[in-house]
Order: structure tokens, then sequence, then C-alpha cells
């Protein structure tokens, strides 16, 4: 009575096909765990960083499965070479593993998990061997970074700035990429212990990017406060005990090979890393501050990690770290210092960039609400997505930094702010690269209001 014609989406709804349960079915080839439970329904879509640029996560578990079937029907197929070799950039060196695609999905896929384990299939045994060189022997590796940072504002003081960008410009026409403009600021490595002997007692890990990047300088000031010095600063004020160990050069999350897909250095790093821990903070006794948000999560959900792979790490060495409690900066000046705080608000308007791994951990609440307590008007841009500098990503693809932050960067330019504040210097950098204006740590803004 209502389609006579069958012109309404025929055989679908009103259908005389006794069969059609059974008719017609999508094959879906198997990818991997990570992924099969996938429907393709694209909730995943509007939380990609790359979805502008190459692919997003349905996308890529796609082309993954059309991967699979067909090298399993042809694999000298030309259309297989050709997807393989399409994928590495589409696919891999554009994924910033950021996650937020699971916090849309129905059922929780994080196809960042997918594209780590296509990462760690296609490396070879010698960049195996040289990642795990590099672990083994990181304290070197950090005094070289370093050492590179510094001689890059050497280079900075010596050119002009005219001719730093005529030779930006030079460099980027031969090699046809885009160089990314790094932040302001020189390697900091803190040379003493700071001891407090108050009741409440934290250790404070000053991360390896906020070691050699955590040091602003500008022309009106050749060295501010570094990020560690900040924190320890506003801790004396609340009457907090911090301690920075003495011998944290060479210790890391580990975050740099795992989402590399180094799993051999990766268990390296991890294992010094834990047993630091262990050894700074009394056996568990003491909390340790960990002052970058993304290192902070790769360190909480290791726990994940050793569910489905007990093997990473030694029996002690997971017996030790679920023993260890892990807080963010954002965790430790909400619930330890803002309340021993004298603040005074500041006069400004101004606008957060709450990072992926703030937002996953739900510590997005406690940054706003730091922020609300030391500024008169606080605002989170609508268009808030991911910056998509993912460690590495925004160095060496400028140009999904450039396309993932697009839609935020035009929300925040739109107006003028006193202050733009997170709490993960390279999302500071990504940020700071796509708007123009200088984003900094929420460390700095409770400086100030704490004076």
């Amino acid at each position: 009575m209502l389609d006579p014609d069958g012109m309404l989406n025929p055989g679908v709804v009103i259908n005389n096909d006794q069969r059609a349960h059974v008719t017609h079915l999508k094959s879906i080839a198997s990818v991997g765990s990570e992924v099969d439970k996938c429907i393709e329904c694209g909730f995943c879509e509007s939380k990609c960083p790359s979805r502008f640029l190459t692919l997003t996560p349905r996308q890529r578990i796609v082309v993954q499965r059309e991967i699979s079937r067909i090298r399993a029907i042809e694999p000298k197929s030309p259309q297989l070479v050709s997807l393989i070799n399409d994928y590495t950039y589409d696919g891999m060196d554009t994924c910033a593993l950021d996650g937020l695609c699971a916090t849309a999905c129905p059922v929780g896929i994080n196809t960042g998990d997918l594209t780590k384990r296509l990462r760690t299939e296609s490396i070879s045994a010698t960049d195996e061997k040289v990642a795990a060189w590099v672990a083994g022997h990181f304290v070197w590796t950090e005094k070289s970074i370093g050492w590179v940072v510094r001689l890059g504002h050497s280079t900075e003081e010596v050119i002009s700035a005219d001719g730093i960008a005529g030779l930006s410009r030079k460099v980027e026409k031969i090699t046809g990429a885009t160089i990314p403009k790094w932040n302001n600021s020189i390697p900091y490595v803190p040379k003493r212990i700071f001891k407090e002997t108050e009741k409440k007692e934290f250790i404070y890990f000053p991360s390896c990017i906020s070691r050699q990047l955590g040091q602003p300088k500008s022309k009106a000031n050749r060295r501010r406060l570094s990020l560690a010095e900040t924190l320890i600063t506003i801790a004396g004020r609340a009457n907090v005990g911090l301690t920075i160990p003495g011998d944290i050069s060479g210790i890391c999350c580990g975050m740099p090979f795992s989402s590399k897909g180094y799993m051999a250095a990766y268990k390296i790093v991890l294992h010094k890393t834990i047993r630091k821990f262990w050894e700074w903070s009394r056996q568990g006794e003491l909390p340790i501050v960990i002052d970058t948000t993304s290192c902070l999560y790769s360190l909480r959900t290791l726990d994940g990690i050793l569910s489905g792979r007990e093997n990473i790490l030694d029996p002690d060495d997971i017996a030790m770290y679920r023993q260890l409690t892990l807080i963010d900066s954002i965790e430790f000046i909400h619930d330890s210092l803002i309340p021993n705080l004298n603040l005074q608000s500041i006069d400004e308007e101004i606008v957060l960039h709450p990072n992926c791994s703030a937002r996953k951990m739900g510590l997005d609440s406690k940054l706003i609400a730091i922020a609300q307590k030391c500024a008169k008007s606080v605002t989170v841009p609508l268009n808030l997505g991911c910056c998509a500098f993912a460690g590495d990503r925004g160095l060496l693809f400028p140009e999904l930094t450039s396309s993932a932050t697009g839609l935020e960067a035009a929300e925040v330019n739109a107006n003028v702010y006193g202050g733009y504040y997170s709490s993960n210097i390279t999302c500071e950098i990504g940020m700071s690269s796509a708007t123009g204006k200088t984003y900094e740590g929420i460390v700095y803004l409770v400086e100030k209001a704490s004076r």
C-alpha cells in the first residue's frame, strides 16, 4: 500500500525475499584484533586530526581490510603493491596516535594501536638494533639533542631574522617540505636537588622533552624561569615539598620508542625508568609528579599493555610499577597547590588548549578550574581538536599539524587573548605554530597569579 511501485529503498525494509537476511552479505577480511570489531559506522572520523589531509580511522581500517583481502587471493597483485606503498604515508606516517578516535567509537577501537603494530612489523632488524642502542645510551642521546637545540639558537643569534627566513625559504623550496617553526626554548637540566622538609612531599620528574625545551627565552628576557623552576617556585609558595632527583638524565617514559613500534628499545627504557621511579619514591611511598601530560598518559596506560603483553617487562618491574603513584602536574597543581596558594586573579582573558592526553584522562576539567581561579575569563575553543604535533609528527610532517589545527586556530585568532595555555610542550609548539601566538604551560599562569 505504501510503495506499490517499489521506489522507496526496495528490498530493504519491505522485502519478499525470504533469504534476504543471508543474501548479499558484505565480506570483511580480518586485519587484527585491534580493529576487527569495526562496523565502519564512521563515528570516529570527526575526532581524527588527519581527516582533512589523508585518511580517517575508518578509512585506514577499510584500506587495511582491502590489503588483507587482496593479499589472500592475489599476493603479487600490482594493486596490492600500490595500496601498501600509498598507505605508508596516508595510513602510518600521518597517524598522530592521539587515540581520540576511541573516545567516539561505540566499541572503543583505537586505530592508533593498529598503526603501532604496523610500524613494528615494518621495522628491520638493523633498525631495531639501532633503536635498542639509542635506548641503552639515552643519556648520550639526550645530551646530543641538547647540543642541537643550543646550536640552533647560536645560529639564530648570528644570522639576522631576515637571513633565517630567507634560508628557511630556500631549504623549503629545495626539499619541497615546510620547515616547522620551533619554539623559543633552550635545554634546561636541573643541576641540584630541591629538598623540602614539610609533611606533604612529592618527587618531581621533569620529562626529557621539558628538560630540552622547558626553558623559554626571548629577546626581552634572555632567560625566563624554566618549566621545572616555575613548578618548584609555586610549590614553595604553597609550602609543599617537591624534590627533583639528581640522576634524572637519560630517564624517559619510553613513548618515543613505543609510538614508532620499537618494542625492544621501549622495554630497555621502561625497565630503567621503573627502577629509578621505585628508588626515588622510596619503594612507592612518595607520589611522582610528571610535568608533561602525554608522558604521564603513556605511563598510566602501561597497565593495559601489560595485561596483553606480560613479556614486555619482567615480573619484578611489573610489581614495582603497580605500586607507583604517578600524577600529572595538572592534578598536582589543582589538588595540592591551589588550596594552599594566595591567588589574585589576573585581569586577562585567556584561551586554553586541553591536549588529547588531558582529555582522555579527564583532567581537562581540572585544567579549566585552575585557569578560572587565575584569570578573569577562560575560553576553550568549540573547535578544540588534536594539534597532531604528536612528538615528532609536527617536525617530520608539519602539514599534518597545519591541517589538524586549522579550525581551532581560526577560532582562536578571531579574538585577542592575554594568554594562551596548555600542559604539553610539543602541543604548545604545535598551537604556537598554527596561531602565531605563544602557548605556554599552565604552570606559568599559576605563577603569575600567585605572586
